[in-house]
């Protein structure tokens, strides 16, 4: 078994940058195959009111969208060894990657953290009703599982990536016990054609772009520490079929069985209306079980990138100190039920500084950096990467640019698009102003 990983912030040596597409896609699909997409799943038929195959096809959208930027910007991962919050420093400077980026996705990951551990929460309390007619507390049951997951999150990479590969098959397991309770049920709201056609919902523009805002604007929460996820990852092809090709996989088996549910039920929770469709304990069982291993392989994922996004902004505590005081944060979360009751706004607020982000970085490193960072400036306070006392305020000024336009602009305009965009034009223009105004000659004295 893997021990406790050794690096913080420091690149991976080369030597160790051996991870191949299959433990990158294990990883991340376990990642994405988790109950809080099944909900946003859900969400995409109850409150953008999509039928259930185009709720599929806007989430793939959203996420084909959102990985074709993360692909490119997780490269100085596979290239250098470098952790996300580092390479952030090319484009921010050392105190606005300390300052914005790290704090920006230690928010993110726990959110994300707490959604899940009381997405599981709620379908144990519903599976514990039917099962032994017993109500857990919500709160006290979303604290257990926050613990445990966070206790195993603190122990690193390694041990991370070992533990996904025996529960990759458990969670694909936990989704065909889903569908096979669907399947199974004689329930004419859950009859096959109905649920496909969903009758009772329909396509509209509005409807679609805001989940392609909502399925982007998730996954870009992940473009400050996406280099977390491939820094051991021996080439640049190994990264994208791993991210991409699991990614979508996951994605669009999470959307499809939350709005299969949804459709048929009504409900936010595939895992509370799954335990109103059967009488079996054996199945009650085993969807304790599936919710179990679901949440735990999101959330280990989280609280690992939390850790080393602090560790970046406070570098003393240390990778193992930074991810307990990460996981201790994610804890406290957890006991507010309003983050997965409201899961779509608060995925939008997310998303209203994860694409302007994203549009600054990727015109900064494709354009100005042209598409390589210099490590050893990264880790130099008076290198090339000082900017203006540790900080580019071109960048920082594009990102509330990118933020101000994303919240201006209406639904329908896709908002991570307009977010992203204008973050990456306002960030151009600002810095081609700036190149304009300190190549211009002096004037000669008359």
């Amino acid at each position: 078994m893997a021990g406790v990983e050794r690096y913080g912030i420091e690149p991976v040596p080369a030597a160790e940058r051996t991870v191949g597409w299959r433990d990158l896609f294990a990883i991340n699909f376990t990642f994405f195959l988790n109950p809080v997409m099944m909900v946003l799943g859900a969400l995409a038929v109850l409150k953008s009111g999509l039928p259930l195959l185009w709720a599929v096809v806007a989430t793939i959208v959203g996420q084909a969208l959102a990985y074709l930027a993360l692909t490119i910007v997780g490269q100085p991962g596979v290239d250098d060894g470098l952790s996300g919050q580092v390479a952030m420093r090319g484009s921010f400077g050392e105190l606005g990657a300390r300052g914005l980026t790290s704090p920006y996705r230690v928010i993110a990951s726990t959110y994300w953290f707490a959604a899940q551990a009381l997405t599981a929460a709620f379908g144990i309390q519903a599976i514990a009703v039917a099962l032994a007619d017993v109500e857990p507390p919500l709160v006290p049951t979303a604290l257990a599982f926050a613990v445990v997951q966070a206790g195993v999150a603190v122990l690193g990479f390694d041990v991370m990536r070992w533990l996904l590969r025996i529960v990759l098959p458990l969670s694909v397991a936990a989704a065909a016990v889903l569908l096979g309770v669907w399947l199974a049920s004689d329930d004419p709201a859950y009859a096959v054609d109905r649920v496909l056609s969903s009758p009772e919902q329909e396509l509209t523009w509005l409807g679609f772009a805001t989940v392609v805002t909502v399925m982007c604007g998730s996954s870009l929460t992940l473009v400050t520490n996406i280099s977390d996820l491939t820094r051991y990852t021996r080439s640049r092809r190994d990264m994208r079929i791993g991210l991409v090709a699991s990614t979508l996989l996951a994605t669009s088996a999470a959307t499809f069985i939350g709005a299969v549910f949804a459709v048929g039920s009504g409900e936010t929770n595939p895992f509370v209306a799954a335990s109103q469709l059967t009488t079996s304990d054996v199945v009650l069982v085993v969807l304790v079980l599936a919710v179990v291993v679901q949440t735990f392989a999101a959330n280990l994922t989280n609280v690992y990138t939390a850790g080393l996004s602090l560790v970046n902004t406070a570098p003393r505590l240390g990778r193992f100190w930074a991810t307990v005081l990460a996981a201790t944060a994610a804890i406290v979360l957890s006991a507010f039920p309003s983050f997965i009751e409201e899961a779509q706004r608060w995925v939008t607020h997310l998303g209203n500084v994860a694409a302007p982000l994203t549009g600054v970085i990727l015109a900064d490193y494709l354009i100005r950096q042209r598409g390589r960072l210099d490590v050893g400036a990264l880790f130099d306070p008076a290198g090339r990467y000082r900017y203006l006392g540790g900080v580019n305020a071109e960048a920082i000024a594009a990102v509330a640019c990118g933020i101000a336009v994303y919240y201006a602009v209406p639904e329908a305009w896709v908002k991570v698009a307009w977010g992203a965009g204008a973050g990456a034009g306002t960030y151009l223009v600002l810095t081609s102003m700036l190149r304009l105004g300190t190549s211009r000659p002096a004037r000669k004295p008359a």
